[in-house]
């Protein structure tokens, strides 16, 4: 599995922090699926014992936010069937579907809404099949990428405490 490779081991810790980051400045938790098995979303979000949203979320490594609005106009690439998947899962346990990209090395997260409960998008989403790396270790895959607008994200500095 990626997740036991060394770069896979520093996006786990990375999604840990801003995972930690997240449940302290929002007071709520962050239950991470089990990382020893290919699960279909990331995180459940949780506050006051009650299931808030289903969480995807990507570590994106040498990525400033200048260069992600501007080179990548402001779009998010992630397989298509891993958004269809996390909407699927949130629709049927009645909660919104929520994306995380955490751009590392500036300590950055966006958070964008993807889905509303009643899996209705709340947020423009194009696609297109593409040839992108496989997985976090590299390989080559052409498959159906959707390309989320985070033009209305919400921006978090991971060092601000405000």
């Amino acid at each position: 599995m990626d997740i036991n490779s060394s770069k896979g081991q520093k996006s786990l810790l990375d999604e840990r922090r801003m995972a930690k980051w997240l449940e302290e400045k929002f007071k709520l938790q962050y239950i991470e699926t089990p990382k020893n098995f290919p699960a279909i979303i990331d995180a459940v979000l949780v506050k006051g014992g009650e299931m808030k949203g289903i969480v995807e979320t990507k570590c994106r490594y040498k990525l400033t936010l200048e260069k992600f609005n501007t080179a990548f106009e402001s779009k998010w690439l992630i397989t298509w069937a891993k958004v269809q998947n996390a909407i699927t899962i949130a629709n049927s346990l009645g909660v919104p579907c929520v994306g995380f990209l955490y751009l590392v090395d500036e300590n950055i997260l966006l958070s964008q809404k993807i889905s509303e409960p009643d899996g209705k998008l709340s947020v423009n989403i194009s696609l297109s099949t593409t040839e992108t790396q496989a997985t976090i270790n590299g390989g080559l895959a052409v498959r159906t990428n959707a390309f989320i607008d985070m033009r209305k994200a919400k921006v978090f500095c991971l060092n601000d405490n405000r």
